[in-house]
């Protein structure tokens, strides 16, 4: 086995070698690129800088226009209301309206007693027995517009024609429909007094939309947007360029043993089901733990350090600062490295509480037999 392993492990430290150097390479071409790439981002941001100024000039103006304009015409649609309002209680037509001329509108009782007094019509004038249309539109209307009721808008009451119209083209059907209902007829006869208690309610005044802008302001958007697309490309493209490098960085800085010879390692992960969890060793990542039944992965720790003895410092991995138990420390787990010509966890258990020990077979883990003479690489 170990022969077969050192074999392996020969091919492996020269692909870390190979595989460095590509990195390296890459690193590099990655850094120069990025310089490029950040010169175009803040081109492109003072072009884009450029086009909205003008964007949203013209968009303001759109907007304030609109505005001025929907103001005017809810002022004029408000002061014809006011107008046709004082008009319907000016009962004698003569240009002012008096107080008693306001005491057949009880809604407006201002205390809700039911009780509509001269006093308090009086009070709606500010005080005054009476007021022209000018100080109506100024001083009561505001008071008095969410309350009023107009009589000419009230319901009529159903006439005897109609009534009796809607009782002879009852149909059989219905009749029925009526004899086995019987049981309800208190809960209808409740919900009909409540329709007459409570008056409808107004219908919900639409708002207006802003119309769509003119050719003008739709071009001025058009090409900040597209101004916007551009400068938004360039940095989705600087951030991915920065991820790469980061992540080139860390992988080249990892220690992956004497002659490189456990970075096939790097990016992949190992399970082993027990009864109970399913185990996850991510060598240079994390440990993790999770219950055959389902539910969330338990971090049993992150990358920490090699953890061997001095003389022989690759033969064990720490990982740290795993989720925490219940009052109690970081779960943490050791790897113990043995060499074998496959790469597999064998073995977990939990010697200590939230303290774990993993075994890890890999041919990377071999020493050399002394019959067969390893390879120098000294460019590592």
């Amino acid at each position: 086995m170990a022969r077969e392993g050192m074999l392996l492990k020969q091919k492996f430290i020269e692909d870390a070698r190979k595989g460095r150097e590509e990195k390296q390479a890459k690193l590099q071409e990655l850094v120069e690129k990025r310089l490029g790439v950040q010169t175009q981002v803040e081109a492109l941001r003072t072009e884009k800088e450029a086009a909205e100024t003008p964007e949203k000039e013209a968009k303001d103006a759109h907007r304030q226009q609109w505005e001025e304009r929907r103001d005017a015409e809810k002022a004029a649609a408000e002061k014809k209301r006011s107008l046709e309002v004082f008009s319907e209680l000016d009962q004698d037509s003569d240009g002012k309206l008096s107080a008693p001329e306001l005491l057949s509108h009880t809604e407006l009782d201002s205390d809700g007693d039911g009780l509509f007094t001269d006093k308090e019509a009086q009070d709606l004038l500010g005080g005054l027995y009476s007021v022209d249309v000018a100080s109506f539109q100024e001083l009561v209307w505001p008071q008095i517009k969410e309350k009023y009721k107009s009589e000419s808008a009230a319901p009529s009451s159903p006439s005897v024609e109609e009534v009796t119209e809607s009782h002879t083209e009852t149909t059989p059907e219905e009749e029925d429909d009526d004899d086995v209902d019987d049981g309800d007829e208190e809960d209808d006869d409740d919900d009909s007094d409540e329709y007459h208690r409570t008056p409808p309610s107004k219908p919900p005044v639409e708002e207006q939309e802003m119309p769509p802008y003119d050719e003008a302001t739709q071009a001025l958007i058009d090409v900040a947007q597209a101004a916007r697309d551009q400068h938004d490309e360039a940095e989705k493209s600087l951030r991915e360029i920065e991820d790469t490098i980061r992540s080139l960085e860390k992988e080249i800085s990892l220690d992956f043993g004497s002659h490189g010879e456990f970075s096939y390692l790097y990016g992949q992960c190992y399970e082993l089901s027990t009864s109970e969890y399913i185990y996850r060793l991510c060598p240079f990542n994390r440990v993790t733990q999770k219950q055959k039944a389902g539910g969330s992965e338990t971090n049993l720790g992150t990358w920490g350090s090699w953890a061997g003895p001095e003389n022989d410092k690759f033969s064990a991995m720490k990982y740290e600062q795993g989720t925490a138990c219940w009052q109690g420390p970081n779960r943490s787990t050791q790897v113990k490295l043995y060499c074998g010509k496959e790469t597999i966890v064998t073995s977990t258990s939990e010697p200590s509480r939230c303290e774990y020990l993993m075994e890890f077979f890999t041919p990377a883990a071999c020493q050399q037999p002394s019959d067969i003479p390893l390879e120098e690489h000294d460019e590592l």
